[in-house]
């Protein structure tokens, strides 16, 4: 979904220049300039350039016979508009994975037998995905270890992590839309209050939290994360009051995937996205930088795995969800389980219950595969049982390390790109089609197409 900050979903005064050339013409720089813009990126490996400036600089550059469209630049959210969380009050870490009991996600999707089977034959490479978020939580117990790097590629990047790393998911300024409506990032960012964002830390727990740091498992503790702070923290007042929220921007999350996909990690993995209409010429460019981005890192290799998003919308027809609904990005949508009951020491699905479409989840012709991403159990919308959401590492506002349950498309889609890549690391010379094709072969078909894709991921089948 998209975040409405000053100028709706788009950052007024920021453009994306996609050229006609899938690289940066000679003297391209300097036509902007001239057209009375300013270079804020650029991205010679897809021929798309970050800028600002005003309306007539737009409309000077659309008439440059290199430019193939220029548009302004988006900014999108992670799904969290229907995410639901509910604080884990046993919130120290132990030395043992004692709230896996809670985990009926690793059990729905067959982890267990995985586990069983670890080390897997990789050749001694260890899978890596490569998380683009607001930053990871790398000291927290499940997570120490497994994050093997750490890239801020956001505007307003505040260090103070274990390491004192950018990318720690550590917020302590931001991007002022009263104050600058029209913002680059010429014109800085604003000192705020400190708070802290748990979403990366929660995504990257269920991807590769490791056996006995903290009391969670991931889908595979032996694949790493390569850990990208891909949003900026920004604030604006509407009618409504004083909005303080995080977003990414278009050309941050380039930069991001260009980088992850030449160090060859094998899997990038977007909880983020945002839903448009094909009617909006606005997002034109916007669009085909992204096909651009995404088409560049698919030639080199790299598998992307986006959430479908989290507005309960069918995103067919003039709707799409980006950057899930792009031809070469696995699209993941959320499911739940209709009932759970607490049997041998464990939550799991009680006697004739099965896979529901979260209520929240996105659906449609794009969706390729479906991941459990949590739903509220028999008793919504009158009430909401944290058992049925998913259970992963988090670290608090405040910056405290803990554990929390959350649903959402963020939460299936962690599944689903763990699974890609130890596939990826047990195949290394597929295409990143074919392993999207294999991992949909191998899911549970479980209902309708545009519901849940091919089927429910599978994690032992695909890891045979």
């Amino acid at each position: 979904m998209l975040v409405f900050a000053a100028a709706g979903n788009a950052i007024a005064g920021n453009y994306l220049v996609v050229f006609k050339a899938p690289h940066i013409p000679a003297g391209a720089a300097a036509r902007i300039a001239a057209a009375g813009g300013t270079v804020i990126g650029s991205l010679d490996a897809v021929g798309v350039i970050a800028a600002s400036g005003d309306a007539s600089f737009a409309a000077r550059m659309a008439g440059d016979a290199s430019v193939q469209a220029i548009g302004p630049e988006q900014m999108y959210a992670k799904p969290a508009d229907r995410v639901i969380e509910a604080a884990q009050p046993e919130s120290g870490p132990t030395a043992a994975d004692s709230l896996l009991f809670f985990q009926w996600d690793m059990r729905r999707i067959g982890a267990p037998a995985l586990w069983s089977r670890l080390p897997l034959a990789t050749n001694g490479v260890a899978p890596t995905v490569a998380v683009l978020d607001v930053g990871v939580a790398d000291n927290h117990p499940d997570l120490s270890g497994q994050v093997i790097a750490s890239v801020a590629t956001s505007f307003c990047n505040s260090s103070g992590g274990p390491n004192n790393s950018a990318a720690y998911p550590k917020y302590a300024t931001l991007i002022d839309f009263d104050a600058h409506p029209v913002w680059n990032p010429s014109d800085g960012c604003t000192p705020a209050a400190v708070t802290y964002e748990f979403h990366g830390t929660h995504v990257s727990g269920t991807i590769a939290a490791k056996f006995g740091g903290g009391r969670v498992v991931g889908l595979d503790p032996d694949t790493r994360i390569a850990a990208y702070k891909v949003f900026d923290r920004f604030r604006f007042t509407d009618a409504d009051g004083v909005h303080d929220d995080v977003g990414a921007f278009d050309f941050p999350l380039f930069v991001a995937i260009v980088d992850a996909a030449q160090h060859g990690y094998g899997v990038i993995s977007m909880s983020l996205g945002g839903v448009s209409s094909r009617n909006s010429r606005d997002g034109n460019a916007s669009w085909l930088a992204w096909d651009r981005v995404t088409k560049y890192a698919n030639r080199l290799g790299t598998v992307i795995v986006a959430a479908a998003g989290n507005n309960a919308l069918n995103v067919n027809g003039t709707l799409y969800n980006i950057p899930s609904d792009l031809p070469t990005v696995m699209s993941v949508s959320a499911t739940g389980w209709s009932n759970l009951s607490f049997m041998n020491g464990q939550y799991g699905p009680a006697p004739g219950s099965f896979d529901v479409l979260a209520f929240y989840s996105n659906f449609g012709a794009a969706v390729d595969i479906a991941a459990p991403g949590g739903d509220c159990g028999p008793q919504f919308p009158n009430n909401c049982e944290a058992q049925y959401l998913i259970l992963s590492d988090s670290i608090s506002s405040t910056g405290t390390l803990n554990y929390v349950f959350a649903a959402g498309t963020s939460m299936a889609t962690p599944h689903v790109s763990a699974v890609a890549a130890v596939v990826r690391s047990l195949h290394p010379s597929w295409t990143p089609g074919e392993v999207r094709a294999f991992l949909k072969s191998t899911a549970d078909p479980v209902g309708p197409r545009q519901w849940f894709g091919a089927g429910v991921v599978n994690a032992d089948r695909a890891t045979q």
